[in-house]
């Protein structure tokens, strides 16, 4: 029996370990990301929600923080009342809806 779980642990141990990774690269995205708040060089997700009050028809289900293209930008996806999923692409700068894509 403990050979069964010396084996076990042995293959869950690289699993671990990436897990780990991963969360280490979440920290780091947020402390750069709170960084970048800090220095104004973008605006706080609670300003972009502010700014785009009235102007997103939904539920939001999700945010994604990415740079595209150079430009940081929050993705918000929202669920319509219809059961659809719309993506909002908004500068993180401005707070500007740049582009609406219908979702799957």
């Amino acid at each position: 029996m403990f050979r069964i779980f010396a084996i076990a642990l042995l293959l869950l141990m690289p699993l671990a370990a990436q897990a780990d990774d991963d969360h280490d690269e979440d920290h780091e995205e947020r402390r750069n990301l709170n960084a970048a708040i800090e220095r104004g060089e973008i605006l706080p997700l609670t300003e972009i929600l502010s700014r785009t009050r009235g102007k997103i028809e939904g539920r939001v289900v999700e945010i994604e923080f990415e740079h595209e293209h150079g430009l940081p930008i929050y993705e918000i996806y929202v669920l319509q009342k219809d059961g659809r999923r719309r993506e909002y692409e908004i500068d993180a700068r401005t707070g500007k809806i740049l582009a609406l894509e219908d979702g799957d």
